[in-house]
């Protein structure tokens, strides 16, 4: 007797038949959100080893504020549309995150 193959992947994974574009709309915030925190990380990281990395030059030393500046307004202003988003969405009845659009 064969054993049977399950072709369906097993997990948290959406068949296609399933899918939505409220479901599209808020993954796509949600891997936008994590992208920019790896980003401003990466960022980050690399602006504070340039930082210690200077050795007393002037331009190198603005050039690693300056990066590490960037980098904090990025994230601030990544987070603040969230925010802002998160108001509006309360304000209109409309849920972002799920992108569930209520019906009147």
């Amino acid at each position: 007797m064969r054993n049977s193959v399950i072709l369906m992947p097993e997990g948290q994974f959406t068949p296609l038949s399933q899918l939505t574009v409220e479901g599209m709309v808020s993954s796509a915030v949600n891997l936008i959100l994590i992208v920019a925190s790896i980003l401003f990380l990466f960022n980050f990281l690399v602006g504070g080893i340039k930082f210690m990395l200077t050795g007393g030059n002037k331009e190198k030393l603005e050039t690693a504020k300056r990066q590490l500046l960037n980098a904090i307004l990025g994230i601030v202003i990544v987070f603040s549309a969230w925010s802002i988003l998160g108001f509006v969405g309360d304000f209109f009845g409309i849920d972002f995150t799920t992108f569930q659009i209520p019906v009147f």
